[in-house]
């Protein structure tokens, strides 16, 4: 196995979130290592942190601000593990009533979800030299949205996550969701 590919990763989560950002843009070996294409194939150049990216963004803004309940069943996992700080364990069932329930139950206080910048890194997932998979980390920030009001911070959050290949899609397998912060304490 190749030893870079072995170790950086834990390398970077142990560095700290700073030294991974500029580990990825300043050092090329790292990068281009972390930066594997996610197809062996020529027909994409986009690489597996950039697809996860969108992914995520799409993710929080369709099923999170969006409330697009049709969107979230077909992307999360059926064995989806969700493990909360604040409100436990969740399976697929209890996260979907949950997101029915807290966040998409009032959209006159409509929770509002941000990923905070720069914060997101993509740890691939092989299985005999192929990717099956990938590990997301990153922090991001909740707001209150109000009509004619501006969106109103109300806390902060960091995650991980495990996205896996289904067929040529990504499904949300486990997510840890920690370190709650409310915006009045920071």
């Amino acid at each position: 196995m190749n030893l870079k590919k072995r170790f950086i990763p834990v390398i970077l989560e142990a560095a700290g979130l700073l030294l991974a950002t500029w580990l990825l843009t300043s050092v090329p070996l790292t990068a281009a290592t972390l930066t594997t294409p996610i197809t062996k194939t020529a027909t994409t150049s986009t690489t597996l942190h950039q697809q996860l990216a969108l992914k995520d963004a799409e993710f929080f803004e369709r099923g999170f601000n969006q409330c697009d309940l049709a969107y979230l069943e077909a992307t999360i996992s059926p064995e989806l593990k969700f493990y909360h700080d604040q409100s436990g364990f969740q399976d697929k069932k209890l996260f979907m009533q949950n997101t029915r329930r807290y966040l998409c139950s009032d959209p006159a206080h409509k929770p509002i979800r941000k990923l905070t910048a720069g914060s997101l890194s993509t740890f691939p997932l092989y299985r005999d030299g192929e990717i099956y998979g990938a590990i997301q980390h990153g922090e991001h920030q909740f707001y209150l949205r109000e009509a004619g009001k501006p969106d109103q911070l109300t806390g902060t959050a960091r995650f991980t996550s495990v996205w896996l290949k289904h067929d040529q899609d990504w499904q949300l397998a486990d997510v840890l969701s920690y370190d709650h912060q409310s915006a009045a304490a920071k």
